[in-house]
């Protein structure tokens, strides 16, 4: 106030303390990143223990499974309970480990085939069930939407030619 002004007399001369920043900033950084190291190991799941798989991968994802079923339900125009045994009460689980349907056998012994043939023919590396399989048959090649394609005489003389 040497000048006779007032302005410096509301002036506030505040330094912020920079290393109470400082600390704020990296406890703002350390939540941050154990927030998402949480929120990462809650959104994964635990890989699934499928139970009875034969021919299919045993580490399949549940994903990749689901892409392969939906492929033959398609391909084979057909329901989970063509190969799967449907539940009596409908409120309870699908056990689709169970065997008891012979669908689900020959469903086995069409993959082997398939995986055979598209690794003798097609030099294919993958199989049915690895993730990101490119295959050069697949059901639909010999099913086109029915579940037991029969080759009738127009198909072996369409063959021929």
């Amino acid at each position: 106030m040497k000048d006779g002004s007032t302005k410096n007399l509301f002036k506030l001369n505040y330094v912020p303390n920079r290393s109470k920043m400082n600390d704020n900033k990296k406890a703002i950084v350390m939540w941050g990143l154990i927030a998402f190291v949480f929120l990462g190991i809650a959104a994964s799941r635990p890989p699934h223990d499928f139970k009875n798989l034969k021919v299919l991968p045993k580490n399949i994802s549940e994903q990749t499974l689901d892409t392969v079923m939906h492929e033959f339900t398609k391909a084979l125009n057909v329901d989970c309970d063509f190969c799967h045994v449907k539940p009596a009460d409908s409120t309870a689980d699908w056990d689709m480990a169970n065997d008891a349907n012979p669908e689900k056998s020959i469903a086995r012994k069409m993959i082997t085939m398939a995986n055979k043939i598209n690794k003798e023919f097609f030099n294919a590396t993958t199989k049915y069930g690895d993730e990101n399989a490119v295959l050069e048959i697949r059901c639909v090649t010999c099913h086109h939407g029915v579940p037991h394609p029969e080759f009738g005489e127009e198909d072996e003389n369409s063959s021929k030619q």
